[in-house]
């Protein structure tokens, strides 16, 4: 069985006790149907694991900290994703994915195509719902640091925040590629919903420093252009070989 990693905020110690929530408590007990004495994995989100043993006390699991391990799976590449808000699971998947790769934050744009209701609500379901996806991407993926999820906003707002980043636009029609970009040690990768972004946010994104990049000669979608922007990335100047 592989190896169970479970994200529990707080600060452990070895030799210390701690209740896991509801929610972690039911994974461990209900779904995976683990007994007393497992051994899994505890991480905090903010870079520090630990080994534990389970205790399963009726419907609540106890960690027991056993010891703190080394953990090393952070890109040295900062990638902020700017996601256009697209419908049903491809969205999702383009979190769960760029996490995988080593994103380490991203942020739902509001496009002029996007056509996802957030009235009233639905927003913070939205944003909840999302920050459960990278919580479960990091379990999954090893990593011991949760990319943060920023709060859904407008294009027009991202193009408002002053930032030292190399600012990527993927964009078809563009004659530059990748390899033609400077090396760079924090990116903003910026990527349309289904349909791309229109002729005039491509414009003014232009204005606003961000660089046209296509990737190769088909036309991916939404999802797709996510994961193999951050590829592309990774591997000139993160950590992908």
């Amino acid at each position: 069985m592989k190896l169970i990693r479970i994200y529990q905020p707080g600060q452990f110690e070895a030799g210390k006790s701690f209740h896991l929530d509801k929610t972690s408590s039911n994974h461990l007990i209900k779904v995976l149907r683990l007994k007393n004495n497992y051994t899994f994995n505890l991480f905090n989100g903010e870079g520090d694991e630990f080994s534990a043993t389970l205790e399963v006390s009726g419907k609540n699991a106890i960690a027991h900290i056993n010891n703190k391990l080394t953990s090393n799976n952070e890109s040295k590449l900062q990638v902020h994703l700017l996601q256009g808000i697209s419908k049903g699971d491809r969205m999702d998947f383009a979190i769960q994915k760029s996490i995988e790769l080593g994103a380490t934050s991203i942020t739902p744009v509001i496009t002029e195509r996007t056509v996802v209701n957030l009235k009233d609500n639905r927003a913070e379901k939205k944003q909840q719902h999302w920050e459960s996806v990278a919580i479960s991407a990091c379990e999954q993926s090893g990593r011991s640091t949760l990319p943060t999820i920023n709060p859904i906003c407008d294009l027009s707002t991202v193009f408002k925040i002053q930032t030292e980043e190399l600012k990527i636009l993927l964009n078809p029609l563009s004659k530059n590629n990748f390899q033609s970009l400077p090396s760079s040690k924090s990116v903003q990768i910026l990527i349309g919903p289904e349909g791309g972004l229109s002729d005039s946010e491509i414009k003014i994104a232009g204005e606003n420093g961000f660089v046209g990049v296509k990737l190769g000669p088909r036309i991916l979608r939404t999802e797709t252009a996510a994961l193999a922007a951050i590829t592309s990335v990774q591997l000139l100047w993160g950590d992908l070989t």
